[in-house]
């Protein structure tokens, strides 16, 4: 039964809050308000320095817990950091001047250690000890540094540690030179590598925060305003919510955490959430301070509003922030974040919300029409008085008509479930026709492809193949890799050696002495391509596969396995494959393993709340059903339109179900009254919509109205977070406003009576 005992406790500790002397609430409210002022200066520090410590490392999008990044931090040890930046533009080709000035430039920029341009590895190719033909020089670098062409060529930037520290200033540097030395714009510039996407997800984070979070709380503040039709509540309901947002952020600054693009979605989320729970009691106020039994006493109606808010709006909070806290079961960290922080925030928003919105209605109490005792029951007005007969009438008349309807959605939507897919491929994190998008597009047709795989050959130090053996087997490898479907290009020590002796001529005698040279194995070793320990012997390849395209990463992997493995085991060496292609595919399957992990923990500490608030197993599970809709139509929708998971997609089926929750529990909590009021069944659900159902739609209208604002963001994951979040939050209100109803109307509505209730009440 609800409510129970403690919490009749708590209500009545509120209640003799409000019962002092109008001198004592005045002198309360005035200190509050004092109070929270005085903290306004730190809240600001800490808010706007979270917002300046942005940082989008793209390491920290790797499960640290995996033997794959395991794996590439081992490589990263012997072969130094592969975090690049390739330049290029329309008409750079090895014979422009323009290449070698700005080579020349960004050799003496702190933010990079070293350049290489397509002319200057010919340069060393034909020199000696190797010797080669300019023809074989370009032959060699073809795909990596010289174009299918044979002429267009690019710069590869190795960031330096100032450079991944600021990678936004990393890339200005880059324009700003090519402007400065070359008079090339900004904007016939063709970048690409890790330094750049990371840059490039900096600046759309800074968008995000000072323009986009800045509309949405504009657009969510105007439709509450319209909606509540009181500018008066209306600004202090944003006042709330401002300050709970910026206390979240600085929450997140003293724990030393960092912005990164996901985070930027805190501040939204978080003033968006506040806004829903301020309306809820807002709404309590209005109906209390509306009742024309008291009117003449503004106080009651603000201690009545608390006293009837406060259970459903800490619950609801609760439940959410369960939704949100699952995320940390992902092995993502800014995931794990995201969870965590969002989580802290919406509980503190919630006592932000009944210290300070009590406080400033007291003291600045918003006019209120009253309405007389015929319209109480559904405070709204005649349109929604209207709609609620209609609907609650509608609804109840064919409760199982709707339930199995309902069911049969869910039912549909659920077989895309099993076969839904994800993505964090680059082109799938960027709109088509975004200059990320174009510039891998336009280098990986005119120079070569983006994205590598790194295989390490290990040889023992006692084994018997001398150098020009193992260079063999090497050599053979990429043979191997370029004879497979997918069109790849290659790097590896064969690529900056001389030809390999064939046979047992003088010549090849000759040309076996000069590889087996100490300094040959050098020049690799310094090149990073060979690396030696105290046990083994490494043979770096780089196979380079297309950013942009159709080519699955994980089954590419695979297939490079299976062909090269059987090779090295017949010369008794051995391979690792690592790089970014199968971190990518390991994040993918990451990311669904997140997903539902993290919606099955919110779906059962969510059930256990619902047991503890509703007293009855039976009844909390039935409560579930409307909850576990949205999640089940709209994701298994996904599937059935084609569309896969990213990142920002992960986060919303967890935080879905615990905002729907919120709603669930403001109609039951009404239900629950109405039926330990008398009333019957059909009545108090009547009652509970009349109560609900507008505040429930204000809500909705506010959260999504806030949320389409991240719909114009050119980063896909935060695109698709704010779409699902709002095709989620509009297929909750449905599972709210039509399905629960239906469930409450028909037979299984008596598990939320009294026990001594008769079914047909």
């Amino acid at each position: 039964m609800i409510p129970h005992p403690s919490v009749v406790s708590r209500c009545g500790n509120m209640n003799r809050l409000f019962s002092k002397t109008p001198q004592q609430k005045d002198r309360y409210a005035r200190a509050t308000l004092f109070l929270i002022a005085l903290t306004v200066p730190l809240v600001i520090f800490g808010a706007i320095s979270a917002l300046k410590t942005t940082s989008n490392d793209p390491r920290q999008w790797l499960p640290k817990s995996f033997a794959e990044t395991s794996r590439y931090d081992w490589f990263l040890q012997h072969f130094g950091s592969d975090e690049i930046a390739v330049v290029s533009w329309p008409g750079c080709e090895l014979d422009d001047p323009r290449v070698s000035s700005l080579a020349g430039s960004l050799e003496e920029s702190e933010f990079f250690d070293r350049v290489r341009t397509g002319q200057s590895v010919i340069d060393q190719l034909m020199q000696p000890p190797l010797d080669l033909s300019r023809a074989e020089a370009r032959r060699r670098l073809g795909g990596i540094l010289i174009g299918p062409n044979g002429k267009t060529t690019c710069l590869v930037l190795s960031t330096s540690v100032a450079g991944k520290a600021d990678r936004v200033k990393a890339v200005s540097e880059i324009e700003r030179l090519s402007q400065a030395t070359c008079q090339l714009p900004a904007s016939e510039l063709r970048l690409a590598g890790p330094t750049v996407d990371a840059a490039a997800i900096d600046i759309e984070s800074r968008r995000l925060l000072f323009q986009l979070a800045g509309i949405s709380a504009f657009v969510s503040f105007f439709v509450a305003s319209m909606r509540l039709k009181s500018i008066r509540l209306a600004i202090m309901i944003l006042v709330v919510a401002g300050y709970s947002t910026g206390l979240s952020l600085a929450i997140l600054y003293v724990c030393g955490s960092k912005m990164n693009l996901l985070m930027t979605m805190l501040p939204p989320l978080v003033y968006i959430l506040s806004i829903s729970s301020a309306v809820h009691l807002a709404n309590y106020y209005r109906d209390a301070a509306s009742d024309s039994a008291t009117q003449d006493a503004h106080t009651n109606a603000l201690g009545t509003a608390v006293a009837k808010g406060w259970l459903p709006c800490v619950l609801a909070a609760a439940t959410t922030s369960i939704g949100l806290v699952s995320l940390s079961l992902s092995k993502i960290e800014p995931i794990q974040m995201f969870g965590i922080y969002s989580a802290i925030g919406v509980t503190s928003s919630v006592g932000v919300l009944f210290v300070l919105l009590p406080a400033a209605l007291h003291l600045f109490p918003p006019r209120i029409e009253p309405i007389d005792r015929a319209a109480q029951a559904t405070s709204g007005d005649a349109n929604t008085i209207r709609f609620s007969d209609y609907a609650v009438a509608a609804i109840s008349r064919h409760n199982v008509l709707v339930v199995i309807a309902c069911l049969a959605v869910m039912a549909f939507y659920a077989k895309g479930l099993p076969s839904i897919k994800s993505t964090v491929r680059l082109q799938d994190r960027f709109l088509d026709g975004s200059d990320a998008i174009n510039d891998y597009q336009w280098l990986e047709t005119n120079v070569g492809p983006m994205v590598p795989l790194e295989i390490v050959i290990h040889f023992d130090k006692d084994s018997p193949l001398d150098l020009v053996k193992q260079m063999r087997l090497v050599a053979a490898v990429q043979k191997k890799i370029h004879s497979l479907d997918e069109p790849v290009a290659t790097m590896s020590a064969i690529n900056l050696s001389p030809s390999l002796p064939s046979g047992s001529r003088v010549r090849d005698v000759i040309q076996r002495k000069l590889i087996n040279r100490p300094s040959t194995k050098q020049h690799l070793i310094d090149a990073n391509f060979l690396a030696v320990t105290d046990s083994e012997q490494l043979w770096r390849i780089t196979a380079r596969a297309n950013a942009i395209g159709d080519l699955d990463y994980g089954l590419y992997a695979e297939q490079l396995q299976l062909a090269i493995d059987p090779l090295l085991e017949q010369q008794g060496a051995r391979g690792t494959y690592t790089g970014i292609i199968p971190l990518i595919y390991k994040a993918q399957r990451q990311l669904l393993m997140d997903l539902f992990r993290s919606f099955l923990a919110a779906f059962a500490i969510i059930a256990l709340v619902l047991v503890f608030v509703l007293r009855s197993v039976s009844a909390a599970l039935i409560a579930m059903v409307p909850n576990l809709f949205p999640a089940v139509v709209v994701f298994g929708g996904l599937e059935w339109i084609g569309i896969p998971l990213q990142i920002g997609s992960v986060m919303t089926a967890s935080a879905a179900m615990g905002i729907a929750v919120d709603d669930t529990l403001h109609f039951l909590t009404w239900f629950r009254r109405g039926i330990d009021r008398g009333l019957s069944r059909k009545d108090a659900i009547s009652d509970a919509y009349g109560r609900c159902a507008g505040a429930m739609m204000q809500t909705t209208l506010i959260c999504c109205s806030g949320l389409l604002v991240f719909t114009v963001s050119s980063f896909v994951p935060i695109l698709h977070f704010a779409w699902l979040m709002v095709a989620l939050l509009l297929a909750a209100l449905i599972g709210d406003l039509v399905l629960l109803p239906a469930i409450l109307a028909g037979p299984l509505g008596r598990f939320f009576e009294k026990s001594k209730a008769s079914p047909n009440r």
